[in-house]
């Protein structure tokens, strides 16, 4: 992580590896209560928005919008980081941005001590014991048994960053992808990675499994049809809980590839 502040912008600007990372140091700025919420049992993911900010030096919170930028592949692939957080205080002296600099700089790494003070529990009772914020957290970094409760979580956002968990294999990503649970950001962001990840777009049965998810975005199913092979699309006209839109676009492939 890397923060600076940008006089000329009246902003600081805090560079970030990836939104695993954003997850941690929302965390960390909403339990050291700098970053002010309606309660601390969320966390303001993705990380954008107005907000109330205290910085140590003062008693009052300052008003603060904060902004997100995802880089580009290009930059991404150069090893840079992935987001890129703006932090904008009202119009002040240059003596107050740098106590905002400081206090962002500066936060205390609450999501470490957490699972420092866990790491002698086993599995199921770590995740009973936390919170739902530090569940999200945790799903970053779970072992395969740490995943397999989490996956029993019937939340969206857990479920997203349990999928960003680089220890997570393709046969969870599956489990998932076949989830009721799973909303349009979860779907969009899983074939997404079937697009980047070669081990995940050739796997049939997870663009199968996406493609058929009730809360897959309707274009972003329709593209993985065309990806399907006749057996499966067959499949899809004859299953009774798939869209009908779907199962006419199946039919269309299907007598498309016989002429």
């Amino acid at each position: 992580m890397e923060v600076r502040a940008n006089a000329r912008e009246n902003r600081v600007e805090v560079l970030l590896q990836d939104d695993v990372e954003e997850a941690r140091y929302s965390y960390d700025l909403v339990q050291s209560g700098r970053l002010l919420t309606d309660s601390k049992d969320t966390l303001p993911l993705p990380l954008r928005g107005q907000f109330l900010f205290k910085l140590p030096e003062d008693v009052r919170p300052i008003e603060l919008r904060i902004a997100r930028m995802e880089t580009g592949a290009g930059e991404k692939l150069a090893g840079r980081p992935e987001l890129l957080l703006y932090f904008a205080p009202p119009k002040g002296t240059d003596s107050l941005l740098a106590m905002l600099e400081a206090a962002l700089r500066d936060v205390p790494p609450a999501s470490e001590e957490e699972f420092e003070r866990a790491g002698t529990m086993d599995e199921y009772a770590r995740v009973r014991s936390l919170t739902h914020p530090q569940r999200i957290i945790y799903a970053t970094r779970a072992g395969q048994t740490g995943r397999a409760v989490l996956m029993q979580q019937p939340n969206p956002l857990l479920l997203l960053y349990l999928i960003k968990n680089p220890l997570i294999t393709l046969p969870e990503i599956i489990q998932i992808a076949k989830m009721p649970s799973i909303d349009a950001l979860v779907a969009d962001y899983i074939a997404r990675m079937v697009r980047a990840n070669p081990q995940w777009g050739i796997n049939e049965e997870l663009r199968f499994a996406l493609a058929t998810n009730a809360k897959t975005p309707g274009g972003t199913a329709l593209s993985l049809l065309k990806t399907l092979n006749s057996r499966n699309l067959r499949q899809i006209c004859k299953q009774g809980d798939v869209r009908s839109t779907l199962k006419q676009a199946a039919m269309r492939l299907l007598l498309e590839r016989r002429e």
